[in-house]
């Protein structure tokens, strides 16, 4: 009798922590593969960032790190950080969580390409701490020469775009 109950408490408690939010800040970089062009080209995307000042309710999260990769769903060109940006395909994140012990949520994860303010993040949490939870939150995105992104400059070749970075908010 005694290991129902036992049992019962257990589920109770993974239900419950497998219920709960976080709302972090986050900020990281962004490093796109072969990089933006004048040329369409699949980007390979890495992103790596930072959580901090997490808060929620049944919460016990204060901060992490995570990292994901996806490519784009289509060919792009430095035109996309001008637009509502690029979609996602293949995605996968990583976040690891602090303090320790937490563990760590796996699950799919987007964020367009763009330099437009306000990009939405989305995904889904599909293992692990808030495991059946939605990503979501925006962020503001900037490119090392984005706005200069396919142009010669003088007798140089134009340089791609590889390297971003990203401040904002991410809650799960």
């Amino acid at each position: 009798m005694a290991l129902v109950v036992l049992c019962a408490a257990i589920s109770a408690t993974t239900a419950s922590a497998s219920a709960a939010t976080a709302g972090c800040e986050t900020s990281g970089t962004i490093k796109l593969s072969p990089g933006l062009s004048s040329v369409a080209q699949v980007q390979t995307v890495t992103i790596k960032g930072t959580l901090k000042n997490c808060s929620g309710e049944e919460s016990s999260v204060t901060s992490g790190k995570y990292e994901a990769h996806y490519k784009t769903a289509e060919a792009v060109t430095c035109a996309t950080l001008t637009s509502a940006g690029a979609a996602a395909a293949d995605s996968n994140i990583v976040l690891k969580w602090t303090p320790k012990g937490q563990g760590n949520s796996m699950g799919t994860f987007s964020m367009p390409l763009t330099e437009a303010p306000g990009t939405s993040l989305g995904g889904s949490i599909e293992s692990g701490p808030f495991a059946g939870a939605a990503i979501g939150g925006s962020v503001s995105e900037s490119y090392t020469g984005g706005s200069s992104c396919g142009a010669s400059v003088g007798k140089k070749k134009a340089k791609k775009v590889n390297k971003g970075t990203f401040t904002g908010t991410l809650s799960v």
